[in-house]
């Protein structure tokens, strides 16, 4: 979800950058949840062939900044990856898996929300 909504985000603001989505812990190719799906598709954003990719599938140092959605992912990339504290950003997002879909529509709006303030950085340093 944080992916599609970066993305989503930053596409209406005209900025280039993108963002791309790995777990720490993520079976590869696994599709975004049912809930996950019907979340996103409510404000316009299709997850139908989003699939689940590992954090080693990517070159990792190609990465400028890094939003993690808990302190534990966060320790996670800094202790097993080599990803300095600098690069690192928590947003503080409760993890929705298993939940219904009221438990996945607050995780979107936190997502959202946090996404947002670092969509409204991005902006102000192409302004500056």
């Amino acid at each position: 979800m944080a992916e599609a909504i970066f993305n989503k985000l930053s596409d209406e603001k005209g900025l280039n950058i993108g963002a791309v989505s790995f777990g720490m812990a993520a079976a590869n190719g696994v599709p975004a949840s049912f809930n996950a799906q019907k979340a996103c598709e409510e404000i316009g954003i299709d997850l139908s062939q989003k699939k689940a990719n590992f954090v080693f599938n990517y070159n990792i140092a190609q990465f400028e900044r890094f939003y993690c959605m808990t302190d534990e992912h966060a320790m996670m990339l800094r202790d097993f990856c080599g990803v300095p504290e600098e690069k690192i950003t928590v947003m503080n997002i409760s993890d929705p898996f298993g939940g219904n879909l009221d438990v996945y529509r607050a995780c979107r709006d936190e997502i959202y929300n946090s996404v947002k303030e670092i969509i409204k950085e991005y902006e102000s340093e192409k302004n500056d």
